[in-house]
């Protein structure tokens, strides 16, 4: 059904005033409860019944990736909490922020993109632990691993000025639809060898603006690829600095 239909079926309500308040959805994009980290295949003893003891153990851990060493990279998406995350295509242009932020450090190589392909499997959507996604990175010969996950929200509600809905003229002028995006991203940084996650970055974006109920599903579009790309860009931000961090504390402990 079409906008301009579900304002005609609404317009005893605008007429009377009534503004919709729906509240912005919190984006999924938590790499945890997305079962990547805890699968149970994954999961040794030691992690599911963990001491005090072992846990100093994990933190005393000499963890340094080899160096110099090429960046994996793994962008991960999933459409709703309850659904396990699938690999996305990572288009030429965000890989060539990606190897521009993987040549600010002398000591990473270049960025090789994580595909089914490298999973070894051409076809079919693969399950994803980060088991998976570390051989993944093994067979592309990188010792250290991004991998990161993006989520999105959107609401539309009328306000108080979709009463002039009424008219064919008021759905093309009137800003009655009020539209608000959010996109979130998290990332965390691998070493291949143990699985001993390096440190976390993440980006977000939420952005808003009126439309006219007529241009309401164009207006939502643009919203969405503006948060994108600020949410993506905080994320790129945050890994470059990650990735000097990791890399002065692996050159230190030589």
């Amino acid at each position: 059904m079409t906008r301009h239909a579900i304002a005609l079926l609404l317009l005893a309500g605008l007429l009377s005033g009534c503004a919709t308040r729906h509240m912005l959805g919190v984006p999924f994009a938590d790499l945890g409860k997305a079962g990547l980290i805890n699968d149970p295949e994954q999961v040794s003893r030691l992690e599911k019944s963990i001491t005090d003891g072992e846990i100093a153990k994990l933190l005393d851990l000499d963890v340094r990736a080899k160096l110099p060493t090429s960046l994996a990279v793994a962008k991960l998406r999933s459409e709703c909490p309850a659904y396990q995350p699938h690999l996305v295509r990572i288009d030429a242009d965000e890989m060539q922020t990606w190897e521009k932020i993987a040549s600010k450090h002398k000591r990473v190589l270049g960025v090789q993109p994580v595909s089914n392909l490298s999973m070894g499997n051409s076809l079919g959507e693969p399950r994803l632990t980060l088991r998976s996604l570390r051989v993944a990175a093994a067979r592309l010969h990188c010792e250290l691993l991004l991998v990161y996950m993006q989520g999105d929200s959107a609401v539309d509600n009328f306000n108080d000025a979709a009463v002039l809905y009424w008219s064919v003229v008021g759905l093309w002028l009137v800003p009655g639809n009020e539209l608000a995006h959010k996109t979130v991203m998290q990332a965390i940084l691998v070493d291949c060898r143990t699985g001993i996650i390096l440190g976390t970055a993440t980006g977000s974006s939420h952005k808003k603006r009126l439309s006219p109920a007529a241009f309401a599903d164009i207006h939502e579009e643009q919203l969405a690829g503006a948060a994108g790309v600020e949410a993506l860009a905080g994320l790129h931000e945050g890994t470059d600095e990650l990735l000097g961090q990791v890399i002065s504390q692996a050159v230190a402990k030589r």
